[in-house]
Formats: structure tokens, sequence, C-alpha cells
């Protein structure tokens, strides 16, 4: 926020960015360990919610910070934000009981599960947290694995299913619309860029406050296929609408693309990749996802402006044929998460591989 030129900022982007890296592929895995099973598709909005929430506030304050040093004050907000966690957090936050175990901390484990369920739920907790083991094990806790047991047969479908979901929610192209749609907003005679963005940024908040209440109903599983299949069907009325050229058309689509996403492959995708992966392997599983997430974001980010410039009305053509292969893998690749504990989800993966 006090830099007077340009390379002390991109050190300061470049480390925001890796903090921000590391949080979201942080903050999906531990909110999956706080959860129990039941709870889990619904507590694991949170992430999304907020970042929904931080894209929109920026978009808002780009109206009242309109002036030279206006966005020294922006990059200067999150030091307020930083503040408040670093107050907060040593009176809220706990450590997560699942990583405890591991450590084979089981009395702290104990502690931390009565604070947050209650006394009477500690051997509950414990049930779903644990996998079953031998007497003889009982009391010898159980450990993280390298990093390189991911690739390994016993964790290879949960992986490929955990990357495809990451790389699914990036490839989509909606990152096309949120960072270009200023272009969709003029051609239909909004001249500011800002009131696009802003429309777009509001419209993005909304459908994660149901995606619990559906995914509960529903599934993680179908709402993810239909999800895809959703988008295909948007991003295919968009083209048509930029075809023929009806701009009033092209911001319904645009819209409802974003409401599709907004309440299946935006929030669930964070946590389906936590829901995938055992204990012991979920830190280190989630953060390539979360990385292959991110750099797929990069690509989409860069690459957008020259498939515009290629394909020009057919531009979001290229994202409707991925989504189509997404969908076809998705259906071999991703199981069904919703309200199972990490023991009856690892059982399924177990039973896939053996057909």
């Amino acid at each position: 926020a006090s830099v007077s030129n340009i390379w002390p900022f991109a050190v300061g982007r470049a480390v925001a960015g890796i903090a921000s890296g590391a949080a979201t592929g942080t903050i999906g895995a531990y909110v999956n360990e706080l959860s129990p099973p039941h709870l889990r598709s619904h507590l694991g909005l949170g992430l999304q919610i907020s970042t929904t929430i931080g894209i929109l506030v920026p978009a808002i304050c780009f109206f009242f910070a309109d002036s030279g040093d206006g966005w020294r004050y922006m990059a200067g907000f999150p030091i307020v934000l930083a503040g408040i966690y670093m107050l907060l957090s040593p009176s809220l936050a706990v450590e997560s009981p699942a990583w405890l175990l591991m450590k084979n901390r089981r009395e702290e484990a104990k502690q931390v599960i009565t604070r947050l369920y209650g006394e009477e739920h500690v051997q509950t907790a414990l049930a779903w947290l644990e996998p079953k083991k031998q007497p003889s094990e009982a009391e010898a806790g159980f450990s993280s694995e390298p990093v390189e047991s991911i690739w390994s047969p016993k964790y290879r479908l949960q992986f490929l299913g955990a990357l495809l979901l990451s790389c699914t929610q990036q490839l989509s192209g909606i990152n096309a619309v949120f960072y270009y749609s200023g272009n969709i907003f003029s051609d239909a005679g909004i001249s500011d860029s800002r009131v696009g963005t802003l429309i777009i940024d509001f419209i993005n908040i909304w459908p994660a406050f149901f995606t619990g209440v559906l995914a509960s109903r529903f599934g993680n599983r179908n709402m993810i296929l239909w999800g895809i299949a959703g988008m295909i069907v948007m991003s295919i009325g968009m083209t048509v609408a930029f075809l023929a050229d009806v701009s009033a058309l092209s911001i319904v689509f645009t819209a409802l693309y974003v409401i599709v996403f907004g309440v299946t492959l935006g929030p669930l995708v964070w946590v389906m990749t936590a829901d995938m992966f055992p204990d012991s392997v979920r830190a280190s599983a989630s953060s390539i996802c979360i990385g292959a997430n991110w750099l797929c974001n990069l690509i989409v980010g860069v690459g957008y402006p020259y498939l515009a410039d290629e394909f020009d009305d057919w531009s979001y053509m290229p994202f409707t044929v991925l989504l189509a292969i997404f969908y076809v893998l998705s259906l071999k690749l991703v199981p069904e998460t919703a309200g199972k504990t990490n023991e009856e989800i690892q059982a399924e993966y177990e039973e896939r591989r053996r057909r």
C-alpha cells in the first residue's frame, strides 16, 4: 500500500498470493476435520461464501476509492483483517482433533472434541475420526503418510477425482466471466465496466447459501454433475446470444451461468476435495489439488483474451467442450461423499479398485 514503484508492489502481491494459496489449500481440509459427517457440506460452504464476499467488497470499494491513492487504501485494508484474525484466533480457533490423533495426542483431541461437540459426544466423534484398528494398535495412534503415497494405487482414484474437480472448477470458464464480464455489459449499453463487474459479483454470493440444503437432499455428486450439465447449457446459450447479437439475452445466460456455478462447482469442490482423502494424506493431497486449481485459474485469466480474439462470439465454446469432457470423467471418478464418514468413503474407493 505504501510502495512508490512496481517492483515492491509485485513482491508484495507475490507474498499475498502465496498466503492466499496456502489459506485455500488449508481451510478446506481444516473445516473437514472439524465437521461431523452430516454437516460437512454445510460447514464447508464457509470458504466459498467468504471468498465471494471478498470478491464483492473490492468491487463495491471501486466506487468509493476512485482516486489516485484509492488503491492504496484497498491494498492496505487486509492488514486490518489480519489483525482481527490474530486477535480472535487464539480464543476461537482449535487444533484439528484428527491431527492430534495422528500425533498420538489423544487426550488433547478429546479436549478439543469436548469443546466443539460437548463431552457427551466424545466417543461418537472419535468413532468417525479414527480408523478401525486392531486391539494391539489401539493406543499407537495413526500417523500421516509421506506425500509420495498420493501416487500409490491405494490413493490414485482419490487423487484423480479430486484433481479433476479442482481443474473443472476453473476450466469451466467461470473466471473468464468474472475477469472480462465488462465487455458483455458494455455491449448491452452499460458504459461503466465497474457496474457490470459489481452485478456479476453480487449474483455470485447468494447461490452458495442454498448449496447445503440442496446437497443434503440430492447429494454432492449429483449436484456436481447437474452443475456441469447446467453450465454446458448456459455456455451454449451465451454463444447463441452472442451470435444473434442479443445483448439482453447474453446477460441473462451469463447470470444463470454464474448462479449454476455458485450453487454447485463453486462451493462443493472445496468440500469434496477434502472429503475424498483420509486424514493421513488429506493435507498434502489437498494442497496439490488447490495448487492445480490456481494454475488453471491463471491459464484462464491469461488465455481467455486470446480465445476471444481468435473465436470472437464462439469464445466460450472451448469451455463447453471441456465441461462435456469433465462430465464424462466425473461419472467415473467422483463418488458420493455427502453424509458419509471418511471410513465409508475410503471403503467405496476400495470397492471401486476391485472392479
